[in-house]
């Protein structure tokens, strides 16, 4: 029933992916972690009710209310168990807060005060907000446009062809990809046209903050929003006491896996040069021969020749070792463009002169009253929800190995074999068998173990675990207890228990397998209610060995 405008979370209209949030209906109950107070030590907050929530989770096989968890070191180990035997049934959730981690980003990265950070609670997804004080506003900015645009001079690939040439301008013009003769030098380039997307980003929210209210207000939910009645004011037009925005850095881990391949094909083994890069990917890996990339008038053998070579060399680009896989070189140029990320953002948000801070004092000036100070947090996000397949159709062939349209990863989580491939085997042996994709959940969390993601992530960063149904109730709790110990990332985790096989026949026969559900990159979900582009990016993640 979505109509233009009337799912206005970025205070703008437009079109919104649909098809992934069918028969959904965005609820979420969060139980669990430390009362909300401002004691030197955190205090457990879980109860009975905690206990009731994991097992109605297990026992209601249902895809809605999507249950969060906030572990906390203190709670009961009983809670541990429970919480496996949930996910081992099959419901997906609930999904696993790291109560310290989360709490502490919200404190010093988002700003909260600490009382505030340890009262929160997540919306239909599972961004986390105050509980019952928060406005939330997020849209999204894409650092793989970033990396594409520092190949392009600008330029987006998707469209490049005879209509747009090399492609529809997106950011400024940059240095011709001929004359970028270094990684270093490419990456100074990527960090500005993140820069360039992320200021869109601000300059979009901050620009239409309050528009919603004059059309769509919210009387019935603004009544119970901490603020608004002392204020007078509806929840969207800067009655909340909190008020908060959050950029969604969507398809992280495809534009890390992307720099990681231009930095080892082109800059380290020489095995291409960047022109020929870019002139691979505007041909989407030489599946798509098209003018002005190739011409009528040459002969079919040099098209294929040519063809075939990008296609050889997607074939080097989906060999290299893969961000989530536990790779130490690939992890620390994860991290870099995740300091890279949130520091622009970070940066831009808190600057002391310039048009951000132009548009932020224009909004105190409006909203804040006596006794009623209006001020806006920021929190730094990763979250694809349900658009992991919408938002890559949109972009186009990546240096990671994506071709046109292709789904992006989820959230945080690991990218999914391209879907032109087959699935991944059931055995890791077979000829059809992807590399790298049955991995050791111990080495391939290390990835996002580090506080540069589960710190500088504060609207948190959710790794998504397929999980095949042999793990046992030992090795549930055993990773859900090193998960809480921080012996692996991040400070959210979502698992999945299905197998392969389970995938394909709910695919075909989805009458016999009604119950299965999976997490999307935001909630559960049935997987037979799932379109067949969403049911391919699920069955085509990596699976992760529990096994210690």
């Amino acid at each position: 029933h979505d109509n233009y405008g009337t799912t206005a979370v970025g205070y703008t209209g437009g079109n919104f992916p649909q098809g992934g949030g069918i028969n959904q209906w965005v609820q979420q109950a969060t139980v669990g972690g430390c009362l909300p107070n401002d004691a030197p030590e955190p205090q457990d907050a879980s109860n009975r009710y905690t206990l009731l929530a994991l097992r109605s989770s297990r026992r209601l096989p249902l895809n809605a209310p999507c249950l969060s968890l906030r572990l906390h070191p203190e709670m009961a180990p009983e809670l541990l168990d429970e919480a496996a035997m949930a996910l081992r049934s099959g419901g997906a959730h609930p999904i696993l807060f790291h109560d310290d981690r989360m709490v502490k980003a919200l404190h010093t990265r988002a700003g909260f005060e600490l009382k505030d950070a340890r009262n929160f609670a997540c919306d239909g997804c599972y961004e986390p907000m105050i509980a019952g004080a928060t406005e939330f506003a997020f849209s999204n900015v894409t650092p793989l446009d970033a990396v594409q645009c520092a190949m392009n001079r600008g330029a987006h690939l998707l469209s490049a062809g005879p209509i747009y040439l090399r492609g529809l301008k997106l950011t400024f013009p940059s240095t011709p990809p001929e004359e970028i003769q270094s990684f270093e030098h490419f990456y100074s380039i990527f960090e500005e046209h993140l820069k360039y997307l992320t200021f869109g980003y601000f300059n979009m929210i901050l620009g239409g903050y309050g528009n919603v209210s004059d059309y769509a207000p919210s009387p019935l939910l603004s009544v119970l929003i901490e603020g608004c009645v002392e204020k007078g004011r509806d929840l969207s037009n800067g009655g909340a006491r909190i008020h908060l925005n959050a950029p969604m850095f969507v398809g992280t881990p495809n534009a890390v896996d992307s720099l990681f391949t231009i930095k080892t094909l082109v800059y380290e083994r020489r095995a291409t040069t960047l022109p020929e890069l870019l002139e691979c990917l505007q041909s989407n890996w030489g599946y798509e021969m098209q003018e002005p990339f190739t011409s009528k008038f040459v002969t079919e053998s040099w098209r294929d020749d040519k063809s075939e070579r990008f296609q050889a060399l997607r074939r080097m680009a989906l060999a290299l070792p893969k961000w989530g896989s536990g790779d130490p070189e690939v992890d620390a140029l994860g991290e870099r463009v995740v300091r890279s990320i949130t520091g622009t953002a970070e940066g831009l948000f808190h600057q002391e002169a310039g048009p951000v801070h132009e548009l932020l004092e224009g909004l105190r000036s409006t909203y804040s009253e006596p006794g009623h100070p209006w001020e806006m947090h920021m929190q730094v996000g990763i979250g694809t929800f349900e658009g992991y397949v919408g938002d890559g159709a949109g972009n186009g062939a990546s240096a990671d190995g994506r071709l046109n349209g292709q789904p992006y990863a989820s959230d945080l989580s690991p990218i999914p074999v391209p879907s032109d491939l087959p699935p991944i085997a059931q055995d890791p042996k077979a000829p059809n068998a992807v590399p790298d994709c049955n991995r050791d959940v111990y080495k391939a969390m290390q990835s996002f173990n580090t506080p540069a993601v589960y710190e500088g992530f504060s609207n948190a960063s959710p790794v998504d675990l397929n999980v095949r149904e042999a793990a046992t109730q030992e090795e549930v709790v055993g990773f859900i207890r090193a998960y809480l110990h921080g012996e692996v990332g991040s400070n959210l985790i979502t698992i999945t228990v299905a197998d392969p096989d389970t995938y394909a026949a709910a695919a075909e026969e989805p009458e016999r397998y009604e119950l299965v559900r999976v997490r999307m990159g935001g909630w559960t979900e049935y997987y037979a209610a799932m379109f067949p582009a969403h049911q391919a990016q699920h069955a085509r993640r990596p699976f992760f060995i529990l096994a210690p």
